[in-house]
């Protein structure tokens, strides 16, 4: 019938006194029932508290509970059915439900509702409503009182419909967890237990609305209402201060239970201030700490001076240095100090970073730890395999869905299967259930050998796995229940919960034990969302992919518990959630700003000043964000004021993302009320005594290779030294120890093969193209991957620009082929004929190309008209250089196969072996006359390649000059009476230019034949061949008439070609900008391609493959290489630096040849 307070500072001993008061009144009172209410997560550990303090070391008459344990005590007594409660999980599937439903009376959400988390966060929402007793009357009222803020406004209307539909959809069959208390208030009269009880509530820092209404309901009925508050006894406990003071929280819960009390007719008895005027209990061994407790967060505030070491802060480069601090203290505290691990206990603002990283550290040092932190399923592999499974039916067995699936870790098929399996669909573009049906019969290019029958294996044995699944939930008018059969009877198929088992006894057998738990639980979580799915929706009627929500949205809560596998370890916490006992050393880590306080970014769907403004109009929910900092202030209290005898601050210099970061403003209150407090740099902080015994062998074993990677055999410390010594002197880790040093002495480099090798990768006599020879000269580790190893990209089932290419060469020697069998020639053929010929062959070629790849999507369907305009395009330039000059084309598509008789392609290398080269001229131009052949070589380029003479002189452009000697040497054979002259080399570039017109041309201007002459030799010169151009007159004028002047035998002047990179000056001589050489120039040319392709065909035979990309203008090697994550080629590794190429001009490459051919003469001369 009243309410007792019982006060005192943090560490004064408020529950001990409460417990030793309880256990003496049930022992003298027996027929008297003493009930403990505490937090969820504190019950198991006040049960021993007590079991541990009573004289006959059990309670027969005391009960410890939590509020909601409370009312199912009482529940049970009554015969009262509170109704199916409604967890987390479970509200999430049902407002996914109910959003379905009222989607179109929404606004503002309707946008958001199928975004990944929303669902989420409206139950986030409505559980805040539901605690804060904030029902849809409220609501209507903060909707009328915020009408003028309009998003606000907004939300909570959405808010309202929402609310109603779940409250219809519960009706009387289920309730929420929140309102469970409230069903309790509606019950108490009628339970005996609680009218001869006396109710004890301790651990809480304040109640929620709904717990208090729960309290003016007991008050009448108990015998006595004993709560706990942390207060310091100095402060007035009737005067509620501001906000920012450390005991506002406590001050309010004292105000608002002396309120509860008054309306419920209750007396308040006069409160127990527990150690006064003394020490707290939890300090008395540590003056220190004890100055702490007194003075944080006061004001004023008395400093502690002089020397002292039970508070430390310390300083590290990063996260990891800070918890790296925390393994080599916790060791010396256990091993030097005799202190056990449950006397520890490591808490951080950031639980979510820090705790992975503390769980692989630990683990690594044996140091036994809990984190008390309820962990997400989502990334389980059962939740894996059940989303993936529901994403092939959804999205038609996609190629993403389907390898989803394949790869979640519960599929029985070998990896190796998966991989040739992927491979095959990848490159011809396998998708959907109709093409997974039938067998596969098609073959794509590929250098290794496909296995049609193995692949059709697996194949059937995917589609067998989703047939009935898929079958089952494809039908028309399915039910939730029916689907989630189907779901159920699909993972019993898998046998999931088998090979999850497997998974936790694996765990298990290697000591991973938290792992173990959530294995040993996931699948009992799967099953239990199933059937609450069924019970609450079973027979609503909707699609896979509303399913698939429903049961992701249930998934998104689904977390496991996981309780403590042991007594003796380290716990590791939240500063906020996790309740600490007897701890002795407590290490406060990340105490960065931004994590203490935590950032100012308020998530959720009311913002921050929404809630502010809520609040200004008396409207109660949960704190703000800067009502949160100041909450935070007194959870830091209570953490840093946990420890009896040492407290380590750690912050770091350097965030996550790797940029500078403040220390938090906790760090500057320590050292104001300690005056001699240093911040330690953690860089320095070294114990280098007994190095194993602090820091155990594998954490030995890292400080040992960190030193190794930085040793310079003078710097090393006496810490190493021991560790090197030790590791040296031991059997058993003297195998670490050198690979330790084969690792720190590690250059990326590649020694050369010998020469049985290059010739069994090779062959004795090589076959090269001239790109590969080029790939060679770029690298010559990259041309070894690529055709010593067979190392190729994954085919692919896309049009990417190779492709594009490959069809316009196919498609132009199809057309050169038609037009030499048609009644017409380069000259005369009439552009409708022209344009129909391209046409033809345009759609051969992407018919017989790839696997039909032309025709799978409106993209490459586009692609194709693309290509045949730009084919119609480069037809009509070409005929326009025949008409314009004197050459025709006489090749198309030349290969080298055909010309295996020649000199140029048949290359004699050391050691009597031969290199023979492969590949195809795109085109052959020659212009005869009675004494000479003049050729001209001209290849195809999608891009804008320019022949670049440095680049060649490097040996990364011989292309062109390889194909021009292999066609002199060919007209030579063929016209052995007449003189053959290299007349060209031209790259020409694919492409359709726009032109701009003339903006002050008239209209009948624009329609006269003199105007498009103009608009046409505009777009000639945009596709002006680029190259190198034999400057002799006879050439120049046989490439393009506009040089020809009837007056005068030489070149006419002020003329700048269309066809070819020439412009003459006024006087007829060729212009400073055009690309030109001489005959004998051409000569060397050829001379010192012939005399590199046999270098570079010497060194392969001799096994050369140094990692060597090249670097030249900016540009290197390594910048679109698609061996990039296999060669490991690092600019921070020793022996790894470009090739830096000279940048030469174009006169300094004809002399650097000129001097390279004649060293090669005068080593002949002297053989």
């Amino acid at each position: 019938m009243s309410l007792q307070l019982i006060l005192g500072s943090s560490g004064s001993g408020k529950s001990h006194a409460l417990y030793q008061e309880i256990i003496e009144k049930s022992m003298q009172y027996k027929d008297m029932n003493y009930i403990v209410v505490v937090p969820e997560q504190f019950t198991m550990q006040t049960q021993k508290d007590l079991v541990t303090m009573h004289p006959d070391h059990g309670v027969m008459n005391i009960d410890i509970l939590s509020f909601v344990r409370l009312a199912y005590r009482v529940f049970e007594e009554t015969g009262r059915d509170p109704g199916i409660v409604l967890e987390d999980t479970g509200k999430n599937m049902v407002l996914r439900k109910v959003i379905a439903n009222k989607q179109d009376e929404l606004t503002l959400f309707q946008s958001n509702v199928r975004k990944q988390g929303f669902v989420s966060e409206l139950k986030s929402l409505l559980s805040e409503m539901l605690q804060y007793s904030i029902g849809p009357e409220e609501l209507e009222k903060m909707i009328e009182l915020t009408s003028n803020r309009h998003m606000l406004s907004g939300k909570l209307k959405d808010m309202l419909v929402i609310y109603n539909g779940f409250k219809e959809f519960l009706s009387e069959k289920y309730i929420t967890a929140e309102e469970v208390l409230d069903v309790l208030c509606s019950v108490i009269e009628d339970s005996n237990i609680l009218k001869k009880s006396v109710l004890c509530f301790d651990g809480f820092t304040g109640f929620t609305p709904s717990q208090y209404k729960l309290l003016q309901c007991l008050l009448p009925i108990c015998k006595k209402i004993i709560v706990t508050v942390t207060i310091d006894p100095r402060e007035n406990i009737r005067m509620i201060d501001e906000e920012y003071k450390l005991f506002h929280m406590s001050k309010k819960t004292i105000a608002k239970l002396y309120e509860v009390a008054e309306s419920a007719g209750s007396s308040v008895d006069k409160p127990v201030y527990v150690r006064e005027n003394e020490t707290p209990y939890r300090f008395v061994e540590s003056a220190t700490l004890a100055s702490l407790e007194h003075n944080l967060f006061r004001y004023p505030y008395k400093q502690y001076r002089g020397e002292q070491s039970d508070v430390r802060v310390l300083v590290g480069k990063d996260a990891a240095v800070e918890v790296d601090f925390t393994v080599r203290e916790i060791k010396r505290l256990v091993q030097d100090e005799n202190y056990r691990y449950k006397d520890i206990a490591v808490v951080t603002g950031d639980l979510a970073m820090f705790g992975p990283k503390i769980q692989k550290e630990y683990r690594r040092a044996e140091i036994p730890c809990f984190v008390d932190l309820k962990k997400s399923i989502s990334n389980n592999p059962l939740v894996e395999l059940i989303r993936a499974a529901l994403d092939v039916l959804i999205r038609d067995f996609s190629y993403e869905s389907v390898f989803r699936f394949l790869r979640c870790g519960l599929v029985d098929i070998p990896e190796d299967d998966i991989d040739q399996l992927e491979n095959y669909v990848i490159a011809l573009g396998i998708r959907g259930i109709r093409m997974w049906e039938k067998e596969w019969t098609r073959i794509y290019r590929t250098k290794g050998e496909l296995d049609l029958e193995k692949i059709n294996e697996v194949r059937t044995q995917v589609v067998e796995m989703l047939d009935e699944f898929h079958e089952a939930l494809t039908k028309k008018e399915v039910t939730i229940a029916e689907m989630t059969q189907a779901l159920y009877a699909f993972l019993l198929k898998e046998e999931a919960g088998i090979k999850i088992e497997r998974y936790r006894i694996r765990f298990e057998n290697s000591g991973e034990l938290l792992l173990a738990k959530e294995y040993k639980q996931v699948y009992g979580i799967v099953l239990e969302l199933l059937d609450k799915l069924v019970e609450l929706l079973g027979d609503e009627q909707i699609s896979i992919k509303e399913y698939k929500e429903l049961v992701e949205s249930g998934l998104e809560e689904a977390k496991v518990g996981l309780i403590p596998p042991g007594i003796d370890q380290v716990v590791v916490g939240d500063i906020e959630r996790t309740r600490l006992k007897d701890i002795k050393a407590l290490f406060f880590i990340g105490v960065n700003d931004g994590i203490i306080p935590k950032s100012n970014a308020q998530g959720g769907i009311i913002s921050d000043l929404e809630r502010e403004l809520l609040t200004s109009m008396d409207i109660t929910m949960a704190p703000t964000r800067r009502q949160a900092t100041f909450i935070e202030q007194f959870y830091l209290y209570l953490n840093l004021t946990k420890p009896t005898n040492k407290l380590y601050v750690t912050y770091s210099k350097v965030g996550s993302n790797g940029k500078a970061v403040r220390s938090s403003y906790i760090i500057s209150k320590l050292q104001q009320l300690f005056t001699d407090l240093a911040v330690e740099d953690l860089d320095l902080v070294k114990d280098e005594n007994d190095v194993l015994e602090v820091l155990g062998a594998d954490q030995g074993l890292r400080y040992l290779l960190d030193g190794l990677r930085g040793f310079d055999g003078e710097h090393a410390t006496t810490l190493w030294k021991e560790l090197f010594t030790w590791y040296k002197s031991r059997e058993d880790k003297q195998w670490l120890l050198e690979k330790g040093i084969e690792g720190a002495c590690y250059e990326n480099e590649e020694s050369n093969l010998n020469r049985a090798i290059a010739a069994a990768l090779y062959g004795k006599d090589l076959t090269n193209s001239v790109t590969r020879l080029e790939k060679y000269a770029a690298c010559a580790y990259a041309h070894f991957l690529s055709y010593g190893l067979d190392l190729n990209p994954r085919q692919e089932y896309q049009l990417r620009m190779p492709d594009i290419g490959t069809i316009f060469h196919t498609a132009m020697e199809l057309f050169a082929k038609k037009l030499q069998s048609s009644k017409y020639n380069w000259n005369n053929i009439p552009e409708p004929v022209r344009n129909e010929i391209v046409e033809e062959s345009v759609k051969e070629a992407s018919l017989n190309y790839n696997n039909t790849i032309m025709l799978s999507s409106k993209r490459n369907e586009y692609m194709i008209k693309r290509v045949e305009r730009i084919t119609k395009r480069t037809v009509w330039a070409l005929c326009e250089h025949v008409r314009r000059g004197n050459f025709v084309p006489s090749g198309f598509e030349l290969k080298f196969s055909q010309l295996d008789h020649l000199d140029t392609v048949n290359i004699p290398l050391n050691n009597h072996q031969m290199m023979h080269l492969m590949g195809r001229i795109d085109r052959v131009d020659t212009c005869v006359d009675e004494d000479d052949v003049l050729v001209r070589v001209v290849d195809y380029k999608s891009g804008t390649t320019g022949l670049d003479l440095g680049k060649l002189y490097h040996g990364l452009q011989l292309q062109l000059v390889v194909y021009m000697s292999a066609a002199v040497e060919l007209e030579e054979k063929q016209h052995p009476d007449k003189l053959v002259i290299p007349a060209g080399i031209f790259y020409y570039n694919m492409n359709d230019p726009v032109v701009m017109k003339q903006l002050d041309a008239s209209e009948e201007e624009e329609h006269s034949d003199e105007w498009k002459e103009k608009i046409e030799n505009e777009i000639l010169k945009e596709l002006k061949m680029n190259g190198l151009v034999n400057q002799e007159e006879k050439v120049i004028k046989a490439m393009d008439h506009s040089f020809v002047d009837e007056e005068e035998e030489h070149l006419k002047g002020s003329v700048s070609s269309s066809i070819v990179p020439v412009e003459t000056t006024k006087d007829g001589s060729i212009g400073k900008r055009s690309s030109t050489a001489n005959r004998a120039q051409f000569n060397k040319l050829s001379s010192y391609v012939k005399r590199k392709i046999k270098e570079y065909g010497d060194e392969i035979v001799n096994g050369t493959i140094a990692l060597n990309p090249y670097e030249l203008n900016d540009r290197t090697a390594c910048e679109y290489c698609e061996y990039a994550s296999v060669c490991g080629f690092d600019q921070k590794l020793p022996g790894n630096e470009y090739r830096k190429l000279p940048k030469f001009a174009k006169e300094q490459v004809w002399d650097e040849i000129s001097e390279k051919l004649k060293e090669e003469e005068g080593e002949e001369e002297n053989e």
